[in-house]
């Protein structure tokens, strides 16, 4: 039988829980951002059989109040996923959750519903994929090389590969994303040109000519010198993951670090923004 685990926990103990996916194997994860109070939302999902050791781990990170709940398994989630996940258009792309066929003259993209982040359907996807677009319209050629930081499902590194053959490097801190982030750009004919791996941090000494950095607000200005450092002289930067009121902590931080912001995009409250190197 199968549980998820729901809990809110402030942002200093996100180390924390997010390491309990690597000590105790079966357990995944998804996280939200809590706007509002500046805290995380975490839903574990894990086997019956380990919930009194998954109970005594978050004791020992400082965890006392989680909710349970079993999963339904008689429920068949792929239809529900067909239900919940048609397919979507965002200006050239035809996103397909459900391996439908996608109509003449859009470019598909297969992205199956799963546990990692960018399925197509939030705000903050869309806004990256119309920046790329924005910037694809005003460059004579494509992009030499990309970072995807935060990659998640890897839906805009695997955008970016099908339409004009540029290389990402995808990085994600969720293992579990990453092996989904390999296989999608293998289901969508972009592997070979897809370099995934782990990490907290983008790569230190290493330039693209494009960023996306798809994330929370609170990693964004974390990590702003470093994403900066990453982005090669006359490159973009493309931030999303953030909502309009917490756009000029955002600006102040960039800003202050030499880049210009040249586009905005705004989509039920988030925010995606364009910055030049």
């Amino acid at each position: 039988m199968m549980l998820t685990a729901t809990l809110i926990a402030p942002r200093h103990q996100a180390d924390a829980l997010l390491a309990l996916t690597d000590t105790l194997p079966g357990l995944s994860l998804d996280v939200a951002e809590d706007v509002l109070n500046e805290n995380y939302k975490y839903t574990y999902f894990l086997d019956a059989a380990d919930k009194a050791e998954f109970e005594h781990l978050l004791g020992t990170a400082g965890i006392r109040h989680m909710t349970f709940a079993e999963v339904d398994e008689t429920v068949d989630y792929v239809a529900r996923n067909r239900e919940l996940f048609p397919p979507l258009v965002i200006g050239p792309y035809f996103i397909a959750r459900n391996d439908e066929d996608a109509p003449e003259g859009l470019i598909k993209l297969d992205i199956m519903p799963n546990r990692a982040f960018g399925s197509g359907e939030h705000a903050t996807t869309t806004g990256c994929l119309l920046a790329y677009m924005h910037l694809m319209d005003q460059r004579p050629a494509p992009f030499v090389r990309g970072l995807d930081f935060g990659a998640g499902s890897g839906i805009l590194a695997i955008a970016a590969a099908r339409r004009d053959g540029t290389p990402f490097v995808c990085i994600d801190n969720d293992g579990p994303s990453v092996e989904i982030n390999i296989q999608n750009g293998q289901l969508n004919d972009v592997g070979p040109l897809l370099t995934c791996f782990e990490g907290d941090v983008p790569p230190a000494g290493e330039r693209f000519g494009l960023v996306f950095a798809n994330i929370l607000l609170q990693p964004l200005l974390e990590l702003a010198p470093a994403l900066v450092a990453s982005v090669d002289a006359g490159g973009s930067l493309v931030l999303s993951g953030f909502t309009t009121d917490q756009a000029g902590q955002i600006e102040a931080a960039y800003g202050k670090l030499g880049l210009r912001k040249t586009w905005q995009h705004v989509q039920a409250d988030w925010v995606a923004q364009v910055w030049q190197a």
